[in-house]
């Protein structure tokens, strides 16, 4: 039962580094921007629903640490897709706002049937259920967020984006992350930032190795 358990892991690690290959290949291809759920692309897709964020609220969005975040307007600012500014009302707070080429800055379409399409419609349904299940497993292990604030956080970030805005990022971020965000990151893992949905280094070629160390079982 256990070589089963180990067998299947395998397969999900797998399945995780081919999908960050990919990603990183459409990035090389497309430019930055080529997949809106992670790094910068993902930074735009929030701003073209919330124009002005403050970062605080952002950081929270996109499921990452204020530094991570900060590191990654940096790169938007110096390119001129966004700028931030003081907030009128309160000035301890970081405004974010989306400039005229961010709002202009193209997201390829991504065309995932490319390689969902292998499953008919029942069984993508099903294999939906099950990494469900799966995703809930994790998250229940790793949940790190205070349910009252985020219930605190949630009431005053809706009174500030309004419903539509609010209900649009929140859907946004719980595609990514489900409801409770994806919980710290293991930094105590040689490696660990790889598994940060905004690393954009190099990936160990892993051909030929198992993910449990050693030569691939033949």
């Amino acid at each position: 039962m256990n070589d089963m358990y180990t067998a299947t892991y395998e397969k999900l690690s797998t399945l995780q580094w081919l999908m960050k290959r990919r990603q990183m290949f459409s990035q090389a291809e497309s430019g930055r921007f080529a997949d809106s759920t992670r790094g910068q692309g993902r930074i735009l897709a929030m701003l073209k629903i919330q124009p002005e964020i403050a970062t605080k609220d952002l950081a929270y969005l996109l499921g990452i640490r204020q530094q991570s975040l900060n590191e990654l307007l940096k790169k938007l600012e110096k390119n001129s897709y966004v700028e931030r500014r003081p907030s009128e009302k309160d000035r301890r707070v970081m405004v974010v706002h989306l400039t005229e080429k961010g709002k202009e800055a193209q997201e390829p379409e991504e065309n995932y049937q490319e390689f969902l399409g292998c499953l008919s419609p029942e069984e993508l349904q099903q294999f939906g259920e099950y990494l469900d299940r799966i995703i809930a497993a994790f998250r229940m292990e790793g949940r790190s967020e205070d349910e009252d604030t985020v219930a605190d956080w949630m009431d005053k970030a809706r009174e500030r984006m309004g419903d539509e805005q609010f209900e649009q990022l929140i859907s946004m971020r719980e595609r990514a992350f489900g409801s409770f965000g994806r919980g710290a990151k293991p930094d105590n893992i040689p490696g660990a930032e790889r598994f940060s949905p905004d690393y954009d280094g190099p990936v160990p070629d892993r051909n030929g190795f198992s993910f449990f160390g050693g030569r691939e079982r033949k």
